[in-house]
C-alpha cells in the first residue's frame, strides 16, 4: 500500500491558498461568507500525488480548476 503525506510547510501553503485564491465558487448566500461551496458533501479540494521516476509530484486542485503545485523539485 502506498501512503502519501504533506509537510507542515505544505499544509500551511494549502491553507493560505484556500483562503486567498480567486475562486469562482466562493459565495455569501450559502454557508459561511467567503467559503468555497460545492454542495452538501463538500469535496472542493482534491489532493494530488503522482509518483514518477524522479520523485513524487504533489499538489492540490480546487473544484474551480485552479491548482497549487507543492512539489519540492530540489529534493529530486
Amino acid at each position: 500500500m502506498l501512503r502519501f503525506s504533506l509537510t507542515e510547510q505544505q499544509e500551511k501553503e494549502i491553507r493560505k491558498w484556500r483562503e486567498e485564491h480567486d475562486c469562482s465558487l466562493r459565495t455569501d448566500d450559502r454557508g459561511v461568507k467567503g467559503e468555497i461551496y460545492v454542495g452538501a458533501i463538500g469535496g472542493a479540494i482534491t489532493y494530488q500525488f503522482t509518483p514518477t521516476g524522479l520523485g513524487i509530484c504533489e499538489g492540490v486542485k480546487c473544484a474551480c480548476n485552479q491548482t497549487l503545485d507543492l512539489t519540492d523539485y530540489d529534493e529530486w
